[in-house]
């Protein structure tokens, strides 16, 4: 019988296969042939037959996600009653010196969270695919961010960290189960986050559809059990994380398909694992957007309808629960949204639909926590009135910072936004130093003395300040 040609084609093939050795370097390799912009079938086919040959010769990359990532699965249990809170328990797998046996794998023994990968004693980059949509500042240098990323599976979520104030960078987690659609937008589905926020260097929460919880920097996630609903908002004081939630968010172009609806006000001490209901928020509408707002440890909370006749005043929503007073200059119909300030307890922020000729907002401040306010300004440097309002940000009661349309929305809003600074109080307003507006920008935030942070949709990087916002320079998370 004639030798078949298939058998000599492959037996050729296998004599030619190498065993390569672990090790960052070669995996650094692959990632760079993975990132090139030429990808013919031919090519994909060969990287997928390369593969195959890792895996035959004992290469160890972890969990298919790199060298030292980590990988939980899926096997939380549901009750009749609200869902229990799981822990990620993460694994380690490392690749191999040369020579040397593969890292071994800890046995699991609980129950594991939807799947979370993280580094392990190696220092990963940001992805190259990171697109930024939320960060905040832990203290003592320490910054992380959430964004969009590639992962094997299709598109998913990474959190990435700073521990010297933003010179470097690196990935503490990939979240494969879950994607990041960015701060604009409410969270409609149940896998859709929109921000992260962190208490301590160690202690952080990541929000959206759901709410997850580090104890480790960022390197593995808990669920936090807010009863199955969304959060809109999560901001962090006093040792305690509010939350503004919602039973369910519609997206849609018209009115009637837009919009969340049964808002209740949350809350959880950062040393905890599950949160509680605070209140009830009765709204008879659905709201466009809402927000937590915190002025030291005092938490308030702020609604935006698509409807500008239906307004709700910013509630007080810590300590003993009020509404506030509407600021002198204020319509009574018109709509009034809240923000505290950076330095400290008792500094608040408000802006107001004023109902002039050119229909513009209104800026007011307060530094007793809203039991008196000045006369609102008119801030014609804010544009006109959009159910995509402002959003702001305060340094003081003087120094301010804002993204014009920048709340988020539950509808297609394809207005330019723009970053904007006051430094008389919302009087007048320019555009900072080093700011381009034709980027499109989501958020900006003080952290405290003259630091502002701004984001720009989609970026890689983002924009600092450290005088108060009148001059940005970007910094980029990959280097």
């Amino acid at each position: 019988m004639s030798p078949d040609p298939f058998e000599d084609f492959f037996a050729r093939e296998r004599a030619e296969v190498r065993e390569l050795p672990a090790g960052e370097e070669r995996w650094e390799a692959l990632l760079a042939e993975s990132r090139r912009p030429r990808r013919h079938g031919a090519v994909l086919w060969l990287g997928a037959a390369a593969a195959a040959a890792v895996v035959a010769t004992g290469l160890v990359l972890g969990t298919g996600h790199g060298p030292g990532l980590q990988q939980a699965s899926d096997t939380a249990s549901t009750t009749s009653a609200a869902p229990r809170p799981t822990v990620t328990v993460t694994r380690t797998v490392t690749a191999a010196p040369t020579g040397s046996a593969p890292a071994k794998v800890p046995a699991s023994t609980a129950t594991t969270a939807p799947a979370t990968t993280a580094p392990g004693s190696q220092v990963l980059p940001v992805p190259a695919t990171f697109g930024i949509a939320s960060m905040t500042n832990a203290g003592g240098g320490h910054l992380f961010a959430l964004g969009s990323a590639s992962c094997p599976s299709g598109g998913c979520t990474a959190v990435v960290a700073s521990d010297d104030d933003g010179r470097t960078w690196a990935t503490r987690s990939s979240i494969t189960d879950l994607t990041t659609k960015g701060p604009l937008y409410t969270p409609a589905g149940s896998r859709q986050l929109v921000g992260v926020r962190f208490a301590t260097p160690q202690v952080g929460y990541v929000y959206g559809g759901q709410v997850r919880r580090t104890t480790d920097g960022g390197r593995s996630w808990s669920p936090v059990d807010v009863g199955g609903r969304r959060v809109l908002s999560l901001e962090i004081g006093g040792g305690t994380a509010w939350m503004v939630t919602a039973e369910q968010c519609r997206h849609g172009a018209a009115a009637a398909d837009r919009g969340c609806t049964g808002l209740e006000v949350w809350s959880s001490p950062v040393t905890g694992t599950r949160a509680t209901r605070v209140e009830a928020m009765n709204l008879a509408s659905p709201v466009e957007s809402a927000w937590v707002s915190m002025a030291g440890a005092d938490a308030y909370v702020s609604v935006a309808y698509f409807d500008r006749d239906v307004q709700t005043l910013p509630r007080r929503v810590s300590g003993a629960p009020e509404t506030l007073a509407r600021p002198q200059g204020c319509p009574d119909l018109g709509g009034v949204w809240l923000w505290g300030s950076a330095q400290g307890r008792g500094g608040l922020v408000a802006v107001c639909q004023l109902h002039d000729a050119k229909d513009s907002y209104g800026v007011a401040t307060s530094g007793d926590g809203g039991a008196t306010w000045s006369s609102a300004r008119l801030a014609p440097g804010l544009g006109p009135v959009t159910p995509s309002g402002i959003w702001m940000t305060s340094v003081d009661r003087g120094r301010l910072v804002a993204v014009t349309r920048g709340l988020p929305t539950s509808g297609v809003d394809d207005q330019p936004t723009a970053l904007v600074v006051s430094r008389d109080g919302g009087s007048t307003w320019d555009t900072p130093t080093g700011i381009d507006n034709s980027r499109g920008w989501s958020w900006a935030g003080a952290a405290g003395g003259p630091l502002v942070y701004a984001l720009a949709s989609g970026d890689a990087g983002y924009a600092l300040s450290t005088d108060s916002g009148a001059t940005f320079e970007t910094v980029p998370l990959r280097r």
